[in-house]
């Protein structure tokens, strides 16, 4: 594979492991952080850190948006001559809003450059591995060819799911599951523990039936210990679900359960735990324990 020109913009929690990717694979970064002196540890012969979003796209093929929310994403794109850029390739791996997302095509587009929406779903440690699931918006699978090699390097699958903004329609419905399964799971532990049945013996009853899932499998460990380490923060949670819910009211869709996780999710934020990884509403919901 030939080397390619790369900028990263956001080197957080996801976009670190993208580059790690990317770099042991040959290519040469270019990474942003709004705090460059947090990622100083990944600077390299191939790899240079930029405090300046412009400097950092500057003369790069591809530009990677791995940025967190509209807000971030408008500011980068509108606000810091990043469309003066001339990038060949963008590719949005946030989770972005499908108005935003649309403009942001629309405004690339006028630059000459192809823009795609490759929201992703995985934790860090995804990120890291390079096992990320990857939901694609795009004019065409074959728009995207020249750069599916990010995809396969960075993530265990694509899912193609049909033009620019339809990835983050689907992302944005997947982490409403994944925040309402998550909740259902904290209110049966509540349930149970008003029973006098413990934690244990619900959580041992639930992996062995119908109702285990992904999500028990791998957050149950870290609510069980009281770790709260931050694989997918709970303020990007949040802001999914008013993305979901947003959407329910534009299309008229009922979302009966869904509607009514809004509250706690701003309850876990009023508690601290904005940062924290959102199985941290088990503080707010079931409270559970770490077994001494």
């Amino acid at each position: 594979m030939s080397e390619r020109t790369i900028a990263i913009l956001g080197t957080g929690i996801m976009g670190r492991g993208i580059a790690n990717n990317l770099s042991a694979a040959g290519h040469k970064l270019h990474l942003f952080a709004r705090s460059p002196e947090k990622i100083k540890d990944m600077e390299s012969p191939t790899r240079k850190i930029f405090g300046d979003i412009f400097e950092a796209a500057k003369d790069r093929e591809i530009l990677i948006l791995c940025l967190t929310d509209d807000s971030s994403v408008e500011n980068a794109v509108f606000h810091s001559k990043l469309l003066e850029a001339k990038p060949k390739y963008v590719i949005d791996m946030g989770t972005t809003s499908p108005a935003l997302t649309q403009r942001l095509s629309n405004e690339f587009q006028k630059q000459g450059a192809k823009f795609l929406d490759a929201p992703m779903t995985g934790s860090k440690n995804a990120a890291r591995d390079g096992q990320i699931l990857f939901m694609i918006g795009a004019r065409s699978q074959e728009e995207i060819s020249e750069i599916h090699f990010i995809l396969d390097l960075c993530g265990k699958n694509t899912v193609y799911c049909g033009n620019v903004g339809d990835g983050q329609k689907a992302k944005i419905a997947l982490n409403m599951v994944q925040a309402g399964i998550f909740q259902i799971y904290m209110e049966g532990f509540l349930l149970a523990e008003k029973q006098g049945i413990s934690s244990e013996t619900l959580k041992e009853i639930i992996q062995q039936s119908g109702a285990k899932s992904g999500i028990s499998d791998f957050k149950f460990p870290f609510v069980f210990s009281g770790n709260y380490e931050t694989h997918f923060a709970l303020k990007n949670m949040h802001k999914d679900l008013k993305h979901a819910l947003a959407i329910a009211s534009e299309t008229k869709t009922v979302l009966p359960l869904s509607s009514q996780l809004d509250p706690i999710y701003q309850e876990g934020i009023q508690a601290g735990l904005g940062e924290k990884d959102y199985c941290s509403l088990n503080e707010v919901t079931a409270r559970i324990r770490p077994a001494k």
